[in-house]
């Protein structure tokens, strides 16, 4: 079923439920079901319209009852949402179709950032990736940079290029950078960026990032991530999610302010103008056209194959049996 279908049965549902409510002596509204969603990162303000889906009852409106939480990195996601032990969980799009082609039992469900925000970031100058030579780069071991760098090298013929991996937590990666002990930090544009140069600017340093993305990654950036199984069990549920998260997500663009207050409400230790500028960053990262002319969400065939080519060549992966639907829901691929 595709996703028309699946949303015209999913608000055909909901309108018979809801009349049934009002009826007189009508039984109780059903129970929200329980969904938890996992970020890739710790919360910062690509996130917000998450946020907002729970704050402005789009999430409920759909019959759920969602938790965010925050982990350490796209591997996380990955294996916790395949073991089942989460709903969705927003991923880098490389270290998907790695475990894909590995066998986890994981599926796209939903584009959530069209391009990639994935970045190095430092205190001094790289003029080219051949200038990388050697340096040390800060990141955890489930950092999605681990597998989106080597895609960056692969694509620009510099696969054998010597650098070194520092294991760290994402916690401790600005402190790692400012006192010298790193030369290079895993960082995304929209979140880490902004709050790196607050800080470095009061220290009288210049931050430089560089994007993967005008390196060649050209690839889908975040996209919320769903239990195989899961998705083929309910797919009607899986089309009311989506939907929801279009809601929240157009309404987090319209009111920029608006989501950051929200998500600061939510996690009062956040800092509401960091959270603001990191909003506004990703939404200037997704492109001109953020709701991709009314097909937010939405992956396209060409683009996930090509997706799948590029990852499995840069990481010597067989993905030749890979078609965009062992990667991506199909009934949120356009038709």
């Amino acid at each position: 079923m595709n996703l028309p279908r699946l949303l015209a049965a999913s608000l055909l549902s909901t309108a018979v439920t809801l009349g049934t409510a009002l009826l007189p002596g009508a039984a109780s509204a059903a129970p929200l079901k329980p969904l938890t969603v996992l970020t890739n990162h710790t919360f910062i303000g690509k996130y917000a319209p998450l946020f907002v889906g729970v704050a402005q009852g789009y999430y409920k409106a759909a019959g759920f009852d969602v938790k965010i939480l925050p982990t350490a990195g796209s591997g996380v996601v990955i294996s916790t949402v395949g073991s089942g032990q989460a709903d969705y969980g927003v991923a880098d799009v490389s270290p998907v179709v790695q475990a894909i082609a590995k066998g986890a039992r994981v599926k796209g469900a939903f584009v959530y950032m069209n391009k990639s925000a994935v970045a190095l970031a430092s205190l001094q100058p790289f003029p080219t990736l051949e200038s990388m030579r050697g340096k040390k780069i800060a990141a955890a071991q489930a950092d999605s940079a681990r597998v989106a760098f080597p895609v960056v090298l692969g694509r620009n013929h510099l696969a054998q290029l010597p650098f070194k991996w520092v294991a760290a937590d994402p916690n401790v990666y600005f402190s790692l950078l400012l006192s010298g002990q790193v030369d290079l930090i895993s960082s995304s544009l929209d979140g880490d960026v902004p709050a790196l140069e607050k800080i470095a600017s009061a220290r009288g340093k210049k931050v430089y990032a560089f994007s993967f993305y005008d390196w060649g990654y050209d690839i889908y950036g975040l996209w919320l991530i769903g239990n195989d199984q899961k998705l083929q069990a309910d797919p009607q549920a899986a089309a009311r999610f989506a939907q929801a998260t279009r809601q929240a997500m157009e309404y987090a663009i319209e009111h920029p302010d608006d989501a950051a207050r929200i998500m600061v409400q939510a996690n009062p230790i956040l800092n509401l103008d960091t959270i603001e500028t990191q909003w506004r960053a990703t939404v200037a990262a997704m492109g001109a056209n953020p709701t991709q002319g009314g097909h937010y969400g939405l992956a396209s065939k060409p683009r996930l194959q090509s997706t799948i080519d590029i990852v499995g060549t840069a990481l010597s992966l067989d993905t030749n049996r890979l078609k965009p639907a062992d990667v991506f829901d199909a009934a949120m691929i356009e038709p």
